[in-house]
């Protein structure tokens, strides 16, 4: 039998944090689970419930996608994305605003739509939801003490599976989400070792294919994401914490190690990938 809870207690001892995993085949149902399932810092992993619930705010008619969303000065925050260096004043499509939040996890545009869709909102639709241990706890602020927000890698999943399935919310809001998540350009916790050939091809059509949200914080990395590949398709989410290194670098501790749980997951749940390779 494949030792696969061997190999990955090897990656936890060559790490200087802790690191929890959910992995569930989509196909077969089989579930890998390691690591505590106490709740977590989430980090920037908490866009993707607001991503959720503005998303269901849209299906009841409360919110438009086309909407404008103004930037306004109490949104400014520092960290990761770019309407920080814009000027305040400037809107945006809603479907652009969570675009940024999700793509480039743009702490502005997260800050933006908390404002419109409420922080509370949030946590009432993953009450609803049935994800008990999901919890946005503030906007991002830096200057605020405390968690972020706080999650498991089993209730992220939840989210992501309902996504694939077209069941969250309904099949048109999953459809949309599905394509934001396939825009984020900070995967490289799910992506650093997978086959390089198979993630990318000429014609944008790659074999294997990643809709995701990832989120760091100082001793913190997380990612949570969709894999899809012609052999099969998987959710697969990672959430680490008490690193002892805490660069905000490519090759931060967690960065190089975490990775090679995803390509474990990988080369297990669709080893006939290999022979692409």
């Amino acid at each position: 039998m494949d030792d696969i809870h061997g190999r990955l207690r090897q990656i936890q001892n060559e790490f200087s944090g802790r690191y929890s995993l959910y992995a569930e085949h989509l196909g077969t149902q089989e579930v890998i689970q390691f690591g505590t399932t106490e709740p977590m810092e989430t980090a920037s992993t908490i866009k993707l419930p607001i991503l959720v619930e503005a998303l269901r705010q849209v299906e009841l008619g409360q919110l438009s996608l086309v909407q404008p969303v103004t930037l306004g000065a109490a949104d400014m925050v520092g960290g990761s994305g770019v309407l920080q260096s814009l000027s305040t004043g400037i809107a945006l499509p809603l479907h652009d605003v969570l675009t940024l939040m999700i793509a480039i996890s743009d702490n502005v545009a997260t800050n933006m739509t908390l404002r419109i869709i409420g922080l509370s909102s949030v946590n009432q639709c993953m009450a609803a939801l049935g994800l008990r241990d999901t919890e946005i706890k503030k906007r991002i602020d830096f200057a605020l003490p405390g968690p972020l927000g706080l999650s498991t890698p089993s209730d992220l999943a939840r989210l992501l599976k309902g996504i694939y399935h077209g069941t969250l919310i309904n099949a048109r809001a999953s459809e949309v989400m599905r394509t934001i998540l396939a825009t984020q350009q900070y995967n490289t916790i799910l992506t650093r070792y997978l086959p390089y050939e198979l993630l990318n091809s000429d014609d944008d059509q790659p074999p294997v294919r990643v809709a995701s949200k990832s989120g760091s914080l100082s001793g913190v990395r997380n990612d949570a994401g969709l894999i899809t590949s012609p052999w099969g398709d998987y959710v697969i989410v990672i959430m680490s914490e008490a690193a002892e290194d805490l660069r905000f670098h490519p090759d931060n501790e967690a960065m190089v190690i975490l990775p090679k749980v995803s390509r474990e997951i990988f080369d297990y749940f669709i080893p006939e990938a290999q022979r692409r390779i």
